[in-house]
């Protein structure tokens, strides 16, 4: 049996509707050697008492964070400063790992030792949990200079933790695209993998930030990617061009009720 430690931070802010599932999904793992990193990130809404609950019903909960809110990217780089897993990942609170995903990921690594992260295929599911598609980021192939233009490596990913501290971790300041800007970096040092397997659901609503915060969440990525273009010594020679698409949509209208 692989004994090694795996630490997964989650991040948690108002997420009381799906926390417990997430949490679950832990639960369920078949490789049992991990520790969850739950950093409450300030919420108002009985996520912190869930949190605590399932702290106090296994060890392997670690319960984190000061009361206050400090935003994903700053909660993500806390939590896992107290990681001691030799590997790491990350689960948001409103998410799903399947079964087997810390079994199959540490298989993936283990196999491979040159890799500094490996990354897997992904499910997106709906509001209620039932299945959609799979997440089309996943189907895109991956490369160094792909990676520029595109965010394939999205879930779920599973880093060595020397791997992890090498390029500095999480860092807080990149707001609304910390998870592409944390694989930039990994890829301008070490290699990285994908293991064509689903094992993760991501998990599609309203209250997400994917969904409720997508402008700022397309110029950090921006932001981010023009960051790596001046580490890679490409930014005299290229220039990164932000596109938006725009959509419209077409919905029927309310109609009046009349008593």
């Amino acid at each position: 049996m692989d004994s090694a430690l795996v630490s997964i931070a989650v991040p948690i802010y108002n997420a009381a509707r799906f926390l417990p599932a997430a949490l679950d999904s832990l639960l369920a793992q078949t490789h049992a050697h991990w520790e969850a990193l739950l950093w409450d990130d300030g919420s108002g809404d009985g996520s912190a008492q869930i949190a605590a609950d399932y702290s106090a019903r296994d060890r392997r909960f670690r319960l984190l964070g000061d009361g206050r809110n400090h935003g994903t990217a700053a909660a993500l780089a806390q939590a896992l400063a107290q990681a001691r897993g030799s590997f790491v990942g990350t689960l948001d609170s409103d998410d799903l790992l399947e079964p087997d995903a810390l079994q199959a990921m540490l298989g993936f690594l283990h196999a491979q030792p040159q890799l500094g992260m490996a990354y897997s295929h992904y499910l997106e599911i709906r509001e209620d949990g039932s299945p959609l598609q799979l997440g089309h980021r996943c189907l895109k192939p991956y490369s160094p200079q792909r990676l520029l233009l595109d965010f394939m490596t999205f879930h779920f990913r599973l880093l060595r933790i020397e791997a992890y501290r090498a390029v500095g971790g999480f860092d807080p300041a990149a707001v609304y695209a910390e998870d592409y800007d944390l694989c930039l970096r990994l890829s301008e040092q070490f290699p990285i993998a994908q293991l064509p397997q689903v094992l993760y659901r991501y998990r599609l609503h309203a209250g997400s930030i994917s969904q409720s915060r997508r402008l700022h969440q397309v110029q950090a990525s921006f932001a981010a990617a023009q960051r790596a273009l001046q580490r890679r010594g490409l930014a005299a020679s290229h220039n990164l061009s932000l596109g938006l698409r725009v959509r419209h949509t077409l919905r029927p209208k309310p109609t009046d009720v009349t008593p």
